[in-house]
């Protein structure tokens, strides 16, 4: 039981156990949908933002609590996917802020984190919306706070913390509308309670077990055994906790760990983050990287696996040393990082130039981290973003802060329609970044989105009856129109678009499941309404979205 003192392995109980509450109920969170769609993935953004720091803290030794809680923080923010966990990492940080330079803190300083994370969260959010995790974080840690007496433990502050956000997220359908409408509460906000109520159980002494599988995975080895030759050689990656006794940290120049890395390994992926240094590298002596590597500093974290498993259990190729040609990046002045889902979209968007295209999308969003890696493998002076989706603005901007390399600049596409045609219109002839920029801005602003996929629930939107399997149609955020028939839902959909008439092109992209006469009729059916109106079927090949379609 945690009572009066909190230090650095109190912390990461607190973690761990909040962690696995969320990951125990990770299923009901992504449900609360605005939206019957199935695309709910604020659970699992927020599970694997908290797992990550969590991961960091386990085998921690370390006692101090402001450093083992900057540690894990820094991990939280590298692991953050989607809005709610970009919330959720930052609030963590925001603990870390609080515990700053401490070995433990009482309970009033851990109530004054709680609202130092509150703060931090706010900060990262240009708009803030009331009503959301925001919300609860808010009014649990000011009803706690105000509550706050000399005498209290941990466990009781905590208690009043969990109650006060509990009320807040019933309330949350009150302060937006759309919330109501749907019949849910917040989603995030939800989330955020399983965690403090992970919290506050490991105060009280109890374990909190995972009912889910956990990140650990089964290795098969039947592809490699004592007569298999290594063809493939080792995955390695590491954290390694620079020293001051071995380097300069501030002045630390991370290009000495590249070079050294060229010589014995390649796919290369590193970063410096203050005295932290993150590496993936693919050789066949780790042994040679991990004793070079503690000329500088110790290790936090280590992983070294087998790409001959790898290889047999993934069934797919990875690289190998004498495969992979060893030459510097081709130095560029703008380069191009784009998110998609989907061979169709990623080989398209390669096909337009764009230099990394980053796996995710809908259910499983790209983490600060993704963007990171994506961004090391670039030699540019300017990095120009296309997240492609609303909820992967922010950890697209989180990693924006955090790379200095480059000058990064997010182009904030919300939808895969905006960003295929932001990234159609690129123009660097015109060779002034912020030209550029404005004129990638104006090009998105210009773009309409219509969305089509299935309600997983009966509900009613916008005055829209839907059923269970029906079709729907999402135009610019909103509910539009729904039916049985995919066809005849976006036809629809196109008939209530009161300006379609106007528009000049029609972009279909098309999913997984969609076959190439279904979207003929699409287009034909779209020239009855505007004749002058051009169309450009394209194979995706998304899933979730049987079409995403682009309008401007």
């Amino acid at each position: 039981m945690i009572l009066n003192k909190v230090d650095g392995q109190d912390y990461v109980s607190l973690i761990v156990a909040g962690a696995r509450s969320l990951a125990n109920d990770v299923d009901r969170i992504n449900a609360l949908n605005v939206f019957p769609v199935p695309d709910g993935d604020t659970g699992t953004n927020m599970k694997m933002t908290i797992e990550g720091g969590a991961s960091q803290g386990l085998g921690n030794k370390e006692t101090n609590l402001g450093a083992i809680s900057k540690n894990i923080a820094r991990s939280m923010v590298l692991s953050a996917r989607g809005n709610s966990g970009v919330i959720t990492s930052q609030f963590f940080k925001g603990l870390s802020i609080g515990f700053e330079g401490k070995e433990n803190v009482d309970v009033k300083g851990f109530a004054e984190a709680m609202l130092e994370g509150t703060k931090k969260s706010y900060s990262v959010v240009q708009i803030p919306t009331e009503g959301t995790i925001l919300t609860v974080m808010r009014e649990a840690g000011e009803a706690a706070y105000k509550a706050l007496t000399d005498s209290m433990t941990l466990p009781e502050y905590l208690k009043i913390y969990l109650e006060a956000a509990k009320v807040s997220l019933e309330h949350t359908p009150e302060l937006l509308a759309v919330l109501k409408e749907a019949g849910v509460i917040d989603s995030g906000g939800a989330g955020f309670c399983l965690i403090i109520e992970g919290m506050l159980k490991a105060s009280l002494g109890e374990e909190v077990l995972s009912s889910k599988d956990s990140n650990i995975s089964v290795v098969d080895n039947s592809g490699f055994n004592a007569d298999s030759e290594l063809t493939w050689g080792y995955c390695t990656e590491f954290i390694l906790q620079l020293q001051n006794s071995k380097v300069d940290i501030p002045n630390f120049d991370l290009k000495i760990i590249q070079d050294y890395l060229k010589t014995i390994g390649n796919s290369i992926v590193s970063f410096k983050d203050e005295d932290l240094v993150k590496v993936h590298v693919h050789t066949f002596d780790p042994g040679l990287v991990l004793t070079e590597m503690r000329k500088y500093g110790e290790f936090i974290t280590i992983k070294i696996e087998n790409m001959n498993v790898q290889h047999t259990e993934n069934n797919e190729i990875i690289a190998s040393s004498q495969e992979v040609e060893e030459k510097p990046l081709e130095h560029k002045k703008y380069a191009t990082v784009a998110v998609a889902n989907g061979e169709g979209l990623v080989r398209s968007f390669k096909e337009m130039g764009v230099d990394e295209v980053v796996t995710g999308g809908q259910t499983m969003n790209t983490s600060t981290e993704d963007f990171l890696n994506a961004f090391n493998k670039i030699d540019a002076e300017y990095i120009l973003v296309f997240p492609n989706n609303g909820n992967i603005v922010m950890a697209a901007k989180q990693a924006q802060e955090n790379y200095d390399k480059a000058k990064v600049y997010v182009i904030p596409t919300k939808t895969i329609a905006e960003g295929y045609s932001a990234v159609s219109m690129l123009n660097y002839e015109i060779d002034d970044i912020d030209e550029i920029v404005k004129t990638e801005i104006e090009v998105v602003k210009n773009v309409s989105t219509l969305e089509v996929t299935y309600s997983i629930r009966d509900t009613e939107i916008n005055g829209i009856k839907i059923k269970k399997g029906d079709y729907i149609c999402i135009y610019n955020g909103d509910l539009i129109a729904s039916d049985k028939d995919r066809v005849t839902a976006v036809k629809k959909s196109l008939k209530k678009i009161s300006d379609f008439s106007d528009k000049q092109v029609m972009t279909i992209l098309c999913g997984q499941d969609v076959k190439i006469e279904e979207c003929d009729s699409i287009r034909e059916f779209a020239e009855t309404l505007n004749s002058y109106i051009e169309v450009y079927p394209l194979k995706g090949n998304q899933d979730i979205y049987s079409y995403i379609i682009g309008i401007e």
